[in-house]
């Protein structure tokens, strides 16, 4: 077998295959006599029917098998052997010379296959983006704080209902005669008394016993789309959340917050760890701070991203990607020429910050290990299992479980690029000059929302 790299124009090139008969045969051979062993053809016993036969019924359907993979192993063992740099997929381009797929004949095969450019990432502190973080004030301590008394604190079932307490019931939505709507919507959850700002809805609410029944109109009561939508447990503007309810009431719960207390500091960070009141604010005020940090990270990575893409000029071979990306696209996948090159800007893009990205990683000897997707996994498990409130997990069941999750397809390539992206990341911003501006939450959260010029031209 001869391979070649033909030619390269436009940061793609041509790579030809010749395969002679030595190349195939004997793989075509030891399938045919596999297949001769197992064919049940009437008026042969098995394993005695003519090779030729074999030959006649399944001769081209495995040479063409045998030819692909031959082809395909020797393609890509010679892009790893010769370390050329290619992005998306060879593509099979027509032979001036005619294909006979007949066993016995030479082939020759061509692949076009899409370079990457060579490029360089400089980023020093003559380089300045703006670093927002955000201001954690005393209110933000305080209800975090009341959060956690009231997660931490004792819980009773009063038979009759007063301000503080939590109702959990049926939600029925009504028609306009106020009688149940036919197919409406229906939801089991809970209410909080104290989210009712309304005195006298509010009041509404107070001295209600197990089976009492009250009407409303959830967006009139608690007059905000984000919180009706999540107790009524519907999508934001479906026209069910302006209508009447029915609310019976299945229980009454109160939480009465926990003392601040030693036992309080233990049970939230530990034995030990905290000591006194204003120490659990400090450590509370410290977790706030860390969260917005990440925040902040969040908001600096986008902005990195525009950044970089925007200065570098990062050419990619266009033509070839696009017909890649159209043979491979299926017929209910296809889409008119102008969604197409919009499809494609944000996959170029998406291109673009993967060289970026792994230039960076490359410069700075960033490598990802086993032991490092193995404790994001573990992690990642972990959290999830919390959610369902399984906290104590035998070492064991849970190594399974971790490793079942990084061996599902896809996981693993997936955890791999989020560990390189955070590395890259703190890569980059050590290298950052960071213009650091310090805003109230409100401030920052509209921070967040603005668009760039880029962004408005190309996001839809």
């Amino acid at each position: 077998m001869n391979i070649s790299k033909e030619q390269s124009k436009d940061l793609s090139t041509i790579i030809k295959i010749e395969v002679a008969p030595d190349d195939y045969r004997p793989r075509v051979e030891e399938v045919i006599r596999k297949y001769q062993r197992t064919a049940q053809i009437p008026g042969f016993r098995p394993g005695k029917v003519p090779v030729g036969m074999i030959k006649k019924q399944y001769g081209r359907s495995v040479l063409l098998e045998e030819l692909n993979s031959l082809t395909s192993n020797a393609l890509y063992q010679f892009i790893a052997d010769n370390k050329i740099d290619v992005i998306g997929n060879p593509l099979p381009t027509k032979s001036e010379k005619e294909m006979i797929l007949e066993d016995g004949e030479s082939f020759e095969l061509l692949f076009e296959v899409g370079m990457a450019p060579q490029i360089e990432v400089n980023v020093t502190s003559k380089d300045k983006l703006p670093y927002y973080i955000i201001k954690v004030d005393d209110k933000m301590v305080d209800d975090d704080m009341a959060d956690l008394r009231r997660r931490h604190g004792k819980f009773s079932s009063p038979e009759i209902s007063s301000e503080s307490n939590v109702l959990y019931g049926d939600f029925e939505e009504l028609d306009e005669t106020g009688n149940p709507k036919a197919e409406g919507n229906k939801t089991t959850t809970t209410l909080s008394i104290e989210m009712v700002k309304d005195a006298i809805e509010k009041n509404r609410f107070v001295g209600l016993k197990k089976g009492d029944t009250v009407t409303l109109n959830p967006m009139k009561v608690f007059g905000n789309e984000a919180e009706v939508s999540a107790i009524l447990k519907l999508e934001k503007g479906s026209p069910s959340m302006h209508s009447d309810y029915l609310f019976t009431v299945k229980t009454i719960n109160q939480i009465d917050a926990a003392e601040l207390n030693q036992e309080l500091f233990d049970k939230v960070y530990g034995e030990g760890i905290v000591n006194s009141e204003e120490e659990f604010r400090t450590k509370i005020k410290e977790g706030i701070a860390s969260y917005f940090e990440r925040e902040s990270d969040k908001k600096l990575r986008k902005d990195l991203k525009n950044y970089l893409l925007s200065r570098m000029e990062i050419p990619l071979p266009d033509d070839f990607l696009k017909r890649m990306i159209r043979a491979n696209m299926k017929e209910d996948e296809q889409v008119s020429d102008q969604e197409f090159e919009h499809q494609y800007f944000h996959m170029a893009e998406d291109l673009r910050w993967d060289l970026i990205r792994n230039q960076v990683a490359k410069m700075n000897s960033l490598e990802v290990t086993a032991e490092e997707i193995t404790n994001m996994a573990a992690a990642m498990v972990r959290q999830q299992l919390a959610q369902y409130g399984m906290y104590d997990i035998e070492e064991s069941r849970m190594k399974q479980i971790t490793d079942d999750y990084i061996n599902k397809e896809g996981n693993a390539g997936r955890l791999e690029k989020s560990i390189l992206d955070d590395k890259v990341f703190r890569q980059l911003k050590s290298q950052l000059k960071l213009d650091v501006d310090e805003l109230n939450y409100a401030d920052f959260t509209a921070k967040l929302m603005e668009k760039t010029q880029h962004e408005m031209e190309h996001h839809h």
